[in-house]
């Protein structure tokens, strides 16, 4: 028996794509294109992008002798986003966002305390707790002292203590180790 494939949608041969078909082909291709590149562009957006001195890795601020000293008010530091603070216990990096709901808090020359615009939270120039709504002390970020032939010669410790930086010392800051500040009473 033969087959007339006149009759056949298409005309011609049983091969033959039906302008539906193809429609319907073409239009899932298109969905499975514009997945595949939501995909790629998911995942390009989640790898991180730490270029070396850039926040949340290890940003470094130069030799210790020639950031302030003890006595002197404490340095904002915009691209590592802390507070550069030398006291009489050593030296502190203090991240620059408050621990009551992350307002950037400044420090106040006149008060001689760092001082949260949006609530009021009040800071020594340690970042210990002073007065507010803030749950606890200011946190901080972990300092790395090299010498001039880059072997390590300190380093903060998990308390987040003030570290004495030896003189001549290069001072890293890490800023993707934040140690949180101590909650208060």
């Amino acid at each position: 028996m033969a087959v007339n494939t006149d009759a056949m949608p298409g005309g011609g041969t049983g091969n033959d794509l039906t302008r539906r078909e193809f429609l319907n082909y073409a239009w899932l291709a298109s969905l499975g294109v514009l997945t595949l590149e939501m995909v790629g562009v998911a995942y390009l957006f989640a790898l991180p992008r730490l270029a070396p001195g850039e926040f949340g890795g290890l940003v470094e601020l130069g030799n210790v002798d020639d950031l302030p000293g003890v006595g002197a008010p404490p340095e904002p530091n915009n691209k590592a986003k802390l507070w550069w603070v030398q006291t009489e216990a050593g030296a502190l990096a203090l991240y620059k966002v408050c621990t009551h709901l992350g307002c950037i808090y400044d420090w106040k020359p006149v008060d001689v305390k760092f001082i949260c615009p949006c609530h009021g939270s009040q800071f020594d120039p340690n970042g210990t707790f002073i007065l507010g709504p803030a749950p606890r002390s200011l946190d901080r970020f972990v300092i790395i002292a090299y010498d001039a032939a880059g072997t390590e010669v300190a380093r903060t410790n998990a308390a987040g203590d003030p570290l004495a930086i030896p003189p001549g010392s290069r001072v890293v800051v890490d800023t993707g180790a934040k140690i949180k500040g101590a909650a208060h009473a």
